[in-house]
């Protein structure tokens, strides 16, 4: 079936990647054991030293971009599971292609390699200048080790994504049945906070201002009026320039958060179009039901 050959059964999570992959032959993939053993020493000592290096790609002959064997992925994020794994790339794969896979964790600095069966190829609505597809593959082969390493990372990932979601499913359940209460107390923090952060403010800045009066009146033998000249001067020095460092990195964070968001939204757009057309038409219109009840239930009952 279709749909059937696409589902990904494994927990899926999104993660920061470091990915090279080459073409290989049918029989090398599909072989019992993983024959590893074929790449070459230069690239097993890469790979090996690749997990005490922050950024390999940069310093390695095995991540090289010029390496002409394999294609590379920049850094972003990737769709992975124990089973398989999504990713954009520069060119179009065929349905059926097997792939020799290098991939980096870049948050477990763990390299880990497997052979890959390609499932689909689509056009791709992330970095579309630069990785117009998408491509999903089916892990074939893959050591032993490679793969206990990658489900206990997903694993971990998954504990740590469960969390936080059922913090936030708690506070959006919290905010719908009284919202009165949950707005009314976090007005109550951000008040304290906002209130007790002012009054830290202005007691470190009258410390700084006395410091500098002193050492002034000090060193240079001042008067208190041209103590207070001076010190209003190098303060008014001091806060131009600090907010010119701010407001130079601004624009740079602006668009760092910007991306990282949009890149964010499309995988999970991307995400939730894949598991609506892998649905039935019964299990969409049971889908399509339960978010109208939900949505009735609430305006009925619950505003």
């Amino acid at each position: 079936m279709a749909s059937d050959k696409n589902r990904r059964a494994s927990f899926r999570i999104y993660d920061e990647v470091n990915l090279f992959y080459k073409k290989i032959d049918e029989k090398l993939a599909t072989e019992p054991n993983p024959l590893f053993e074929n790449i070459s020493d230069t690239e097993k000592a890469s790979l090996d030293s690749a997990q005490l290096l922050p950024n390999p790609k940069e310093s390695l002959p095995g991540f090289s971009t010029q390496d002409s064997q394999y294609k590379e992925n920049a850094a972003f994020n990737v769709n992975i599971s124990a089973s398989g794994i999504a990713f954009t790339s520069e060119e179009a794969l065929q349905e059926g292609d097997y792939l020799l896979i290098k991939m980096l964790l870049l948050s477990g600095m763990a390299v880990i390699m497997a052979y890959c069966k390609v499932i689909y190829c689509k056009n791709s609505n992330l970095y579309e200048n630069q990785y117009p597809y998408l491509v999903g593959v089916h892990f074939t082969n893959m050591k032993n080790a490679d793969r206990e390493l990658l489900t206990a990372y997903v694993d971990k990932k998954r504990l740590q994504k469960n969390w936080v979601r059922g913090l936030l499913l708690a506070a959006a359940v919290t905010a719908i049945v009284a919202p009165d209460v949950v707005f009314g107390l976090l007005f109550s923090v951000l008040h304290f906070l906002f209130e007790h952060l002012l009054e830290l403010s202005h007691l470190t800045f009258e410390f700084i201002e006395s410091v500098l009066d002193h050492l002034i009146e000090h060193l240079f033998h001042t008067d208190l009026h041209q103590t207070q000249v001076i010190v209003f001067y190098v303060l008014l020095s001091v806060i131009l320039y600090g907010v010119y460092t701010v407001g130079k990195r601004v624009p740079s964070f602006y668009k760092r958060c910007k991306n990282s968001l949009m890149v964010y939204i499309s995988w999970k757009k991307s995400s939730l179009l894949y598991y609506w057309q892998e649905q039935s038409l019964g299990n969409k219109i049971k889908l399509a039901l339960i978010g109208v009840a939900v949505i009735s239930s609430y305006v009925l009952f619950g505003m």
